[in-house]
């Protein structure tokens, strides 16, 4: 369960995605919130979310560092780029240090809404298994290495979608008999 939090926390958000409102439901029973909780605490959710916010600040440092060599050459100074590493680093800290307590409030907020009081207490109860409290140690070292692996494996795509972008783009200016502004 935790494992599917981290890949889309560690994931880049769509904009559209991210600007979409929350959707608003009945309130959930107390008791069952507080279970939520518990919940989350036994699983490590606010050590987890800081790790997955690390996972996602270094692939988007890869890649905004990517994209800077190809626009601007292997002219960058290193230290420019370890300025914005700091500063990426700076924000995505106090951003998740100022939004956590609210995150984690939705997150136990939408675990109330999706399992009985009876079924959280049977997950926290799955959560302390051997085998599971295992599986989140071993998340340390293999969540950056799927990450990775998926990364490669969009970084070899990249070609085709960017081939299909343009001929999208080829053929809508065709089409309208628009003029392209760059």
């Amino acid at each position: 369960m935790m494992f599917a939090f981290l890949a889309v926390l560690a994931a880049p958000t769509p904009q559209i995605i991210a600007s979409e409102p929350v959707e608003q439901v009945a309130p959930v029973d107390p008791a069952t919130l507080a279970e939520a909780v518990r919940l989350l605490d036994a699983e490590g959710f606010e050590q987890e979310a800081a790790r997955s916010s690390e996972l996602g600040l270094e692939a988007g440092m890869a890649a905004m560092t990517e994209q800077i060599h190809k626009t601007l050459g292997d002219s960058v100074p290193a230290d420019f780029l370890a300025q914005l590493r700091q500063i990426m680093r700076d924000h995505s800290t106090a951003t998740l240090k100022a939004k956590l307590p609210a995150i984690k409030a939705d997150a136990a907020r939408l675990y109330a809404r999706e399992f009985t009081r009876a079924e959280l207490v049977r997950l926290r109860q799955l959560s302390a298994d051997p085998v599971m409290v295992k599986a989140r140690e071993r998340n340390k070292v293999l969540a950056p290495r799927l990450m990775m692996i998926g990364i490669k494996a969009m970084r070899e795509a990249q070609p085709e979608l960017d081939a299909k972008v343009k001929r999208l783009i080829a053929d809508y200016l065709a089409r309208t008999k628009a003029k392209p502004t760059s």
